[in-house]
């Protein structure tokens, strides 16, 4: 009886343990995206064939360096996925002494969100997207950059009053960086909206952040004092996403108002990206007057 020999376990390169630690960092990732940080945009083809090779060559493989699969009529071209699988996990663990307290399950593929897998993916994109812009620019340096799965590991909690009773909020930002320009150090809190917070719920939010910063546990967190609060939405449509930041920006008015912190206006800043230009449009969120501002008529810079 001849039984079919074994699949050879996968030999991991120097370039394929530096794919695994990113997509550790980052939870889910494109080729374009691993193309950018890692390699360049031009080498498309060899990033997929060797994120493909990581995941088994098909979608959803068990027991692979990475998972691979897709979301069904999300984006735009159905790009495939990737995050951390079970061998991946334990290669991190073992050989790079990395906390992987997570990792994909394909089994449990219909439990997940589809929506929160957006908004990693955004996540990432963002994130990715700025750190490439910063590296091939000589006038900005990207100092520190933190993660809302990291910042998940202590939530930093504050207290808020309304209606008379005090409630308590988790305040865990998508991301905070810290970028040094000229002779200047500019910290920001990075927000990511996809339109699923109508007023109430959006309004609590910018309490938080308000009374965050107010309580001193930003400046705790983050050892710096100053700090940019910026809110980027997305939307399948220019006019959705213009009618967003102008509400989001109008919500934000209404609650300083309501604080009397009318002159908190400046550290606010709103604007819209698109999930699949945003490597092209990365520039213009860090060099053009493309955000608004709580206290201002016209569009301003973000470090403005």
């Amino acid at each position: 009886m001849n039984l079919a020999p074994s699949p050879k376990p996968l030999l991991l390169t120097p370039r394929d343990e530096d794919i695994l630690q990113a997509v550790y960092q980052y939870r889910y990732v494109t080729s374009l995206d691993i193309a950018h940080l890692l390699f360049r945009p031009s080498y498309m083809p060899y990033v997929r064939s060797r994120l493909s090779r990581l995941a088994g060559g098909k979608d959803l493989e068990e027991n692979t360096h990475l998972c691979r699969f897709q979301l069904p009529s999300t984006l735009g071209n159905r790009e495939r996925i990737f995050t951390l699988g079970t061998l991946g996990r334990k290669f991190l663990e073992n050989e790079k002494g990395k906390a992987a307290d997570w990792f994909f399950r394909p089994n449990k593929m219909k439990f997940f969100s589809h929506s929160a897998i957006l908004h990693h993916l955004l996540l990432t994109r963002f994130l990715v997207a700025t750190s490439w812009w910063c590296q091939n620019r000589e006038d900005v340096i990207l100092r520190e950059e933190r993660i809302s799965y990291d910042l998940a590991k202590h939530p930093l909690q504050v207290k808020l009053t309304r209606n008379k009773k005090e409630i308590t909020l988790r305040v865990i930002p998508d991301a905070w960086m810290l970028f040094e320009k000229s002779d200047s150090k500019y910290a920001v809190l990075f927000e990511l909206d996809r339109g699923m917070e109508y007023q109430e719920k959006f309004k609590q939010h910018v309490r938080s952040r308000i009374a965050f910063i107010r309580s001193g546990k930003y400046q705790e967190t983050f050892g710096v004092p100053g700090v940019i609060v910026s809110y980027l939405t997305t939307g399948q449509t220019p006019e959705y996403r213009n009618t967003r930041v102008k509400t989001m920006n109008a919500w934000t008015r209404e609650v300083l108002a309501e604080l009397n912190l009318k002159n908190w206006g400046g550290i606010f800043r709103f604007t819209a990206v698109e999930f699949d230009t945003l490597y092209d449009q990365v520039g213009n969120l860090f060099e053009a007057p493309v955000w608004l501002r709580p206290d201002s008529r016209e569009l301003v810079r973000l470090f403005e």
